[in-house]
């Protein structure tokens, strides 16, 4: 199994605790059955422990739990909330490996930070780099309707 991407951040929103599964997916369109009522909590648990999960994350966590909820399900459930604008997924590469790890989405932009050397997520907004896409974007014509910021880090070491 692959490593869970821990995240770190401040100000990242937290998931909203008035809401049940079922009304987040009826909410959205989707019926509220067992299989995504699961995995949406599992996002939900990742959310607050700070981390990104892939399927295969999502997987071994239901497995864990008693549930027996098939990859393949698991793949199109996570593809059905993407769909409905639920969770994000995001493409976190290095060289030759590429795995896709999925947060739930709060509608609020936000970049991250991947540390090289641990995989460990920092999820940060800065209000400048987001106005200058913006002018960027503008000067050539264009508006921004969708973007994605990774840097790669390392830690410093003196």
């Amino acid at each position: 199994m692959q490593k869970e991407l821990r995240m770190e951040g401040k100000g990242m929103e937290q998931a909203p605790a008035a809401k049940s599964d079922e009304q987040w997916l009826t909410g959205a369109g989707l019926k509220a059955t067992l299989a995504r009522v699961r995995i949406l909590q599992h996002l939900k648990a990742a959310h607050d422990e700070q981390r990104h999960l892939g399927a295969e994350e999502i997987y071994a966590r239901l497995y864990q739990a008693g549930e027996r909820i098939g990859i393949s399900t698991i793949y199109r459930v996570l593809l059905n909330l993407e769909q409905v604008g639920l969770v994000t997924r995001h493409q976190f590469s290095q060289g030759a490996v590429s795995r896709c790890v999925y947060e739930l989405s709060f509608g609020e932009r936000h970049d991250h930070m991947v540390c090289v050397e641990t995989e460990r997520v920092i999820e940060f907004r800065d209000a400048v780099i987001e106005a200058r896409q913006e002018q960027i974007a503008q000067a050539h014509g264009y508006e921004v309707i969708g973007r994605e910021l990774v840097i790669r880090v390392r830690r410093i070491t003196p």
